[in-house]
């Protein structure tokens, strides 16, 4: 009994081991947000860990596992010895992956405002050298160094508990049962959390209307071998919130009820030639107009003041493979899922290129990076698009960055190009300057001593090159019967740092159009109406006086029955904007994690959260059904 007493106690022994790492990890992201609790009582911090050991206890099951398997199995076995170094070559390779997970989750929290997760490592794999260069936005010292101490003070820790430990103590084969029983009901009962209807989840930690308290508490690694091991995001609805797909008409149909005659022409040509301007992470902090930092994009405001500004526009979601299909194809974000993805259904998705191709439009898409990324180019292809201008289309001597040719080059080539493109023709530009590494050569407007300068300074030049670029167009024939839009991607957490994914502002995005085709009583205009980004389609097929009806998810910003409401969504949440109440709803915890008007009645709350419940599970059921 007692040999069975001592075994129990090796692998108790590991347990705690492991118990121990867990919670240095979760101190480690603490620390590396701590301004996020300036002012928070120390016991928030406690409650963090408290609330976090659930999934702490089924992360260690599952680490501890594998070894204590192996070791019963060798335990019948009398003539074969397991040396300790394969308990010590286990444990050392278990503590690079944990730490090495740990600290690169840091980076992409920093940056995305998600843990790490499958999505993120798709899209590394997407792009190997685009999310290297993303990487050099953040210091990659401290994270090497975290990760090599972790792995040494930690496997320091784990010689320094296993010291007196002595293994094969039990030699009949009784005893070994009982172990590898005991043994396996304990380790099962962590890993699974208990013996309820629904097993574990991430929600499971969850206990505070404050999103970081949250996400802190969730275990790293947990959720990330849980990423990868639940059912397939493409055959269950994460929304799973109305009984059927009349209850999800109904619950939404405010959202669209419009009077379709209201309608304003605001250009003088209903065939005017396109020039669509994708600009990465423009965010409205960028924009004074919008309510942003003064002399960061000071020609957008001159564009802004002989143009159309919505200053109440909002970006679908928070990546830029999720912004190219709202703004092209007028679909919502899909939460944990990107239909550009997944080619056979992206194929299937209306995208506004098909409808000016059939107007007699030639189309065209330049981008200074990889068109393949995110699978772009074959979305542009499938989709009305004649010509792809991507990185590839340069020469060696062009100007590069991280992400491929510099915008500036891109737009020469533009300007060069439409000298002998047939009118009418739409032609999209999607920049990547702004983007980390916030890379320039040259002057920093700004400075680059920090991040959010290098931030203001690319996005200084971004503003500096579509204004030369519109310069340089006003020289060309073309330029009289040519519309300019410009929109942002999706918005970012710079400049400010301020704005989590539960916030509005951090969505809050520019839509400007300009040129000589809108009409003289609207140049100068502000439509304070709110909006999204996938409004842009249908406002602007209105424009042209051609259907929208394949775009049932766009509305028409120039409308002024248009329902005021904006939706936006991440991975994990999403929210609902309206000019009276803003509410966001954390779909992991099931719980709201914003409300920007405490004081608004909690009956007309709860109804737009059903709205938002209702669009959101209408737009999944869609994208699974594609």
């Amino acid at each position: 009994m007692q040999n069975l007493v001592n075994e129990l106690k090796a692998l108790t022994r590991y347990f705690l081991f492991w118990l121990i790492i867990c919670m240095i990890d979760r101190f480690i992201f603490i620390i590396s947000f701590f301004e996020k609790l300036k002012g928070k009582p120390f016991t928030d911090i406690l409650k963090v860990f408290y609330h976090g050991l659930f999934l702490d206890f089924s992360a260690v099951g599952y680490i501890c596992v594998i070894p204590f398997l192996l070791y019963c199995i060798l335990s019948f076995f009398p003539q074969v010895k397991l040396k300790r170094k394969v308990l010590d070559v286990y444990t050392l390779v278990a503590l690079l992956v944990y730490f090495g997970v740990s600290f690169i989750n840091i980076n992409i929290y920093r940056e995305w405002g998600d843990k790490i997760s499958k999505r993120a490592i798709d899209a590394f794999w997407a792009s190997p050298s685009g999310a290297i260069a993303s990487a050099e936005s953040t210091p990659t010292f401290v994270p090497i160094v975290g990760i090599i101490l972790g792995v040494v003070l930690g496997y320091y820790l784990y010689r320094y508990l296993f010291k007196p430990v002595c293994f094969f103590n039990i030699k009949r084969v009784l005893p070994n049962v009982v172990k590898l029983l005991v043994g396996v009901f304990v380790l099962f009962t962590f890993i699974r959390g208990g013996y309820g209807r629904a097993p574990l989840n991430p929600s499971k930690a969850y206990f505070s209307e404050n999103t970081f308290y949250n996400h802190a508490a969730v275990n790293t690694q947990w959720s990330l071998l849980r990423d990868y091991f639940t059912r397939s995001t493409l055959l269950l609805n994460p929304y799973p919130f109305y009984a059927d797909e009349g209850a999800i008409k109904k619950s939404i149909e405010p959202v669209f009820v419009h009077n379709p005659d209201s309608a304003m022409q605001v250009l003088t040509t209903t065939r005017p030639n396109i020039v669509l301007i994708m600009m990465e992470s423009f965010v409205g902090d960028l924009v004074a107009s919008l309510g942003g930092e003064q002399g960061v994009t000071p020609n957008l405001e001159k564009l802004i003041q002989h143009g159309v500004l919505f200053d109440h526009i909002y970006a679908a979601s928070d990546r830029s493979d999720k912004g190219m299909i709202g703004i092209l194809s007028g679909f919502p974000a899909q939460g944990p899922e990107s239909i550009i993805k997944y080619i056979p259904k992206h194929e299937n998705i209306p995208a506004i290129g098909q409808d000016l191709d059939k107007l007699g439009y030639s189309n065209s898409f330049y981008h200074g990076g990889q068109s393949e990324f995110y699978n772009f180019k074959s979305y542009m292809l499938t989709h009305g698009i004649d010509r792809v201008v991507d990185q590839a289309n340069f020469g060696l001597h062009e100007e590069r960055a991280s992400w491929g040719v510099y915008d500036h080059v891109v737009f020469n080539q533009m300007i060069k190009d439409f000298k002998k493109e047939p009118e009418p023709f739409f032609s999209t530009m999607f920049t990547l300057i702004n983007h980390e590494p916030f890379e320039l050569k040259g002057t920093y407007k700004f400075g680059k001593d920090s991040n959010p300068n290098k931030f203001r300074s690319t996005a200084y030049y971004t503003d500096s090159v579509i204004f030369d670029f519109i310069e340089q167009a006003k020289k060309e024939s073309w330029y009289e019967n040519t519309l300019f839009v410009l929109i942002a991607d999706h918005g970012h957490r710079f400049p400010t740092e301020q704005w989590d994914l539960s916030h509005p502002n951090r969505f809050h995005i520019p839509l400007i159009f300009f040129g000589d085709v809108i009409k003289k009583e609207y140049r100068g205009k502000v439509f304070s109406r709110i909006g999204n980004q996938t409004d842009l389609v249908a406002t602007l097929l209105r424009q042209l006086r051609t259907g929208t009806e394949r775009y049932p998810w766009s509305r028409d910003l120039f409308n002024p029955t248009t329902p005021q409401v904006a939706f936006y969504n991440s991975k994990d949440a999403f929210g609902i904007i309206t000019p009276e109440q803003v509410i966001s709803f954390d779909n992991v915890g099931k719980s709201v994690n914003y409300i920007g008007n405490p004081s608004y009645s909690k009956e007309r709350t709860d109804s737009l959260l059903n709205i938002a419940k209702g669009y959101y599970q209408g737009v999944y059921s869609e994208f699974l059904a594609y």
